[in-house]
C-alpha cells in the first residue's frame, strides 16, 4: 500500500532531506520540474498550435514551485503567464522568483487569464487552514467557468490537508499533482472531490526520511481488491457454527428499529447464529419479520432499558459467542452504564461499542484500562467528541489527532466515521470513503455495527471488520443509487441488496 502523509509528517520528510544531503532549495526545483513534466504531458493532446498556460503564485513555497514550474513550461514551448497573487516573502519563494526574470509577470488578474488552457494553481500549500477571501472566491469562480485544464500544485488551494475540509470557492481541480506522498486531507471527502485526478510525483527525497518522523503512524488507503479479500470464506462442507455466534446487545422501547436493523444486517452478511439480547418488547416487536435470531429477553426497568441484572445473563450466553455488539439504540441510564463497563471488564471475545454504548463509555472511559480482550470504538464525530471531551466542532477539526490519541492510549481500535473514515489500530491509520448520502440517515450506524460484528464473529479480526463492513455497506449503496435516488434509499434497503453485492463487489 502507498503511504499517505499528514502535513506535519511531511514537513519531517522535507526537513531531514536537507539533513540527508537534499536541500529544501533542491526539493523546489524538483517539484517544480516534476509539475511542468505533468502539465506538459497533458498539454501533448491539446490541439491548439501553441499552449497558453497561466501560473498562479502565491507568496509562499508553493509560489516558488510555481515560479520553477513557469520557467520549465516557457522553455518547454508554452506560452507562460505568471500572476502573482502576493509577492515572494520565503526565501525560497524569492530565489525561485529570480528565475523567471524576463517572462510575462502580471500582479492584476485580468481576462487573458480565463483565456488559458491551463490554469495552475501554486497560492496556498499544505499547510493552509481557514477561509479563502472574498477577492480569491471570486477570482476563482470566474476561473471554475472558464474551459481551462486546472492544475493544482501540491493541493488545491482552501484545502486543508489534514482534516479534508475545503474553503468556500475552492477550485474543483481537473488535477493535482502533489509531491512525495499524498496528504491526509486530500484523500478525505469533501477535499478528495476538488482534487481531480491525483498524481504523485517523486521529489527524490533521500532513504531514511522515515526515521526521521515524529509521528510514525501509517497512513494508507486499502483498495476494494484487498478489503474483498477479507470476506470470509464458506466452505460447503460447513454448518452454522462454522461462521460463528455473533451476540447483540442492542435496543430498548424507545429505539426498537436500531435492534431489528443490526440484527438483519448480522443475518444477511454471513453470520452463522446471531443472538439479540433485549428487552422483551423490542424481540416481541421485531421476532417476526427476524425469525432467524436467536432471542434472550433481558431484565428492563419501567420505561423499557435494560438493567444491571441483565449482565450476569449476557457474560453467560457470551460463552458461547464469538464476538459481541454493545449500544445501539440502548439508551443511556444507570442501568445501560453497568452493562457496558461490566461487558468492557469481563468479556473474553471481540466487543464493538456503538451509539449509546460510546455515549456510556465516555462517562468512564478509564475502564477500557481493565479490559482484556480486543474492542472497537465506532464513534461518529458527536460520539468522539464525547469520548475525549471536546466539542464537536474540535472533534471535527482534530479527528486525526484525537482518534490516534485515544487508539493508543487504551490500546484499542477506534473506527472514527464521517463521510471519509478513518481507523486506527496498533500505529497504523486506514482510509475508507465508501458510499454516497443514502447513508446520512438514521439506521446507517446500527447496520455498520451489525455487519462488522457479523464478520468479526466469523473470525475477522476488529481493525479489518470494520474496513470489510465500510466496503460493502458503501459499495452497496453506491450501486443501489445507480437507479435510485440517494434520498429514498433507506438501510432496510442496503440490507435487502446484500443478498446481489456481497456476490458482485
Amino acid at each position: 500500500m502507498k503511504r499517505i502523509l499528514t502535513p506535519q509528517q511531511m514537513k519531517n520528510a522535507e526537513a531531514a532531506s536537507a539533513e540527508l544531503g537534499v536541500s529544501l532549495w533542491q526539493l523546489m526545483q524538483n517539484a517544480g520540474e516534476a509539475l511542468a513534466g505533468r502539465v506538459c504531458e497533458l498539454a501533448c493532446s491539446d490541439s491548439a498550435d501553441t499552449v497558453k498556460a497561466a501560473v498562479l503564485c502565491g507568496s509562499g513555497n508553493n509560489g516558488g514551485d510555481g515560479f520553477v514550474c513557469a520557467r520549465e513550461l516557457e522553455e518547454t514551448g508554452l506560452d507562460v503567464t505568471i500572476y502573482l497573487i502576493g509577492e515572494p516573502k520565503t526565501e525560497l519563494a524569492k530565489k525561485a522568483f529570480a528565475l523567471v526574470g524576463g517572462m510575462d509577470i502580471r500582479r492584476t488578474p485580468d481576462r487573458e487569464l480565463l483565456s488559458a488552457d491551463f490554469i495552475i494553481d501554486c497560492i496556498f500549500g499544505t499547510g493552509f487552514h481557514g477561509e479563502l477571501s472574498g477577492e480569491l472566491q471570486t477570482l476563482f469562480a470566474d476561473i471554475q467557468n472558464s474551459t481551462a485544464a486546472l492544475i493544482a500544485c501540491d493541493c488545491p488551494s482552501g484545502v486543508n490537508c489534514l482534516t479534508g475540509q475545503a474553503a468556500k470557492g475552492t477550485l474543483f481541480c481537473t488535477e493535482t499533482v502533489t509531491f512525495h506522498a499524498a496528504k491526509l486531507g486530500m484523500r478525505l471527502k469533501p477535499a478528495s472531490l476538488h482534487c481531480g485526478n491525483l498524481t504523485v510525483c517523486d521529489i527524490r527525497i533521500p532513504d531514511g526520511w522515515l526515521d526521521h518522523l515524529e509521528d510514525r503512524t501509517f497512513i494508507s488507503e486499502p483498495a476494494p481488491e484487498y478489503l474483498h479479500s477479507l470476506l470470509p470464506e464458506r466452505p460447503e462442507h460447513s454448518h452454522k457454527g462454522t461462521f460463528g455466534r455473533l451476540l447483540l446487545v442492542c435496543g430498548s422501547e424507545n429505539y426498537i428499529g436500531a435492534a431489528a436493523i443490526a440484527s438483519r444486517a448480522a443475518l444477511k452478511s454471513g453470520c452463522g447464529i446471531t443472538e439479540l439480547a433485549a428487552p422483551k418488547s423490542v424481540i416481541t416487536a421485531i421476532a417476526g419479520t427476524a425469525p432467524e435470531c436467536v432471542y434472550t429477553p433481558l431484565p428492563c426497568d419501567e420505561n423499557g432499558f435494560i438493567t444491571a441484572d441483565a449482565l450476569p445473563i449476557l457474560l453467560s450466553h457470551a460463552e458461547k459467542c464469538t464476538a459481541c455488539v454493545v449500544g445501539c439504540g440502548l439508551g443511556q441510564t444507570d442501568g445501560t452504564a453497568a452493562v457496558v463497563e461490566g461487558l468492557v471488564k469481563n468479556l473474553e471475545i471481540p466487543l464493538i461499542i456503538d451509539a449509546d454504548g460510546i455515549n456510556q463509555l465516555a462517562k468512564n472511559i478509564d475502564v477500557l484500562r481493565d479490559k482484556d480482550h480486543d474492542i472497537l470504538l465506532t464513534p461518529h464525530i458527536g460520539e468522539l467528541a464525547r469520548l475525549c471531551g471536546v466539542s464537536a466542532k474540535e472533534a471535527a477539526e482534530q479527528r486525526y489527532a484525537l482518534a490516534k490519541e485515544l487508539s493508543e492510549r487504551f490500546g484499542v481500535t477506534v473506527h472514527a466515521k464521517d463521510s471519509s473514515t478513518m481507523t486506527f489500530s496498533h500505529g497504523a491509520c486506514s482510509l475508507t470513503s465508501f458510499g454516497c448520502s443514502a447513508l446520512a440517515k438514521g439506521g446507517s450506524g446500527d447496520m455498520l455495527a451489525g455487519l462488522t460484528g457479523s464478520f468479526a464473529a466469523q473470525g475477522v479480526r476488529l481493525s479489518e471488520a470494520c474496513l470489510l463492513a465500510s466496503y460493502i455497506m458503501g459499495r452497496t449503496a453506491e450501486l443501489l443509487c445507480e437507479g435510485s435516488s440517494p434520498a429514498a434509499v433507506t438501510a432496510t434497503d442496503i440490507i435487502a441488496e446484500l443478498r446481489h453485492s456481497l456476490m458482485i463487489l
